[in-house]
This record gives structure tokens, sequence and C-alpha cells, in this order.
């Protein structure tokens, strides 16, 4: 279980930087005016499964999550998909081995 949330974790971190470098590479283009959110990083990926999420969200658990829902999608895909990686690969790390 540690090496599935160790190599997870790793996935997520690596996503995290390269989410990061288009957020600069598309600041340089747009002048700096434009950011990359995980809302946006989704709908690219698969419009129609955000769509039903996000559905699926505001009728289960209610207004308040659903309201907590889009405010995660409004942030930076790096710092959501950063924080993740580092929380799991921090989870996921092994007791430290020494001498004796």
């Amino acid at each position: 279980m540690r090496r599935l949330a160790r190599a997870l974790g790793l996935t997520l971190l690596l996503l995290g930087a390269a989410a990061a470098i288009a957020e600069v590479l598309t600041l340089v283009a747009s002048g700096g005016t434009s950011r990359v959110s995980l809302g946006a990083v989704w709908y690219a990926l698969s419009a129609n499964s955000l769509v039903g999420f996000q559905a699926a969200v505001e009728r289960g658990p209610g207004e308040l999550a659903g309201r907590l829902f889009v405010d995660l999608l409004a942030l930076p895909a790096w710092l959501v998909l950063g924080l993740l990686g580092f929380v799991l690969r921090f989870l996921g790390r092994g007791e430290r081995r020494g001498p004796g």
C-alpha cells in the first residue's frame, strides 16, 4: 500500500510540475493574464466527466459541497496536484531503518 501511495504521489508531483510549466508558458504567451486552473485541465481532458461529477456532488452532499468543489476547481492545477502528490509521498514513506 505504501508503494502505491509513493508511486501515485510521485506521479501527481510530476503532473503538478508539468502544470506549473504550462502555466508559466501560458502566462508568457498571454502577457500575464491567463492561469491554468484545475477545472480547465479537467475540462480539456474530459468535459463530460467533469459535468457529471459536478452534478453528482451538487445533488448528493449538498450546496456547500458543490460550492467547495467549484472553489477547488478554480485553484491552480500545479498547486492542487503538487499538494496531493506531496501528501501521498509523505504518507507512503516507510519507517527509516537505521543500524541496530
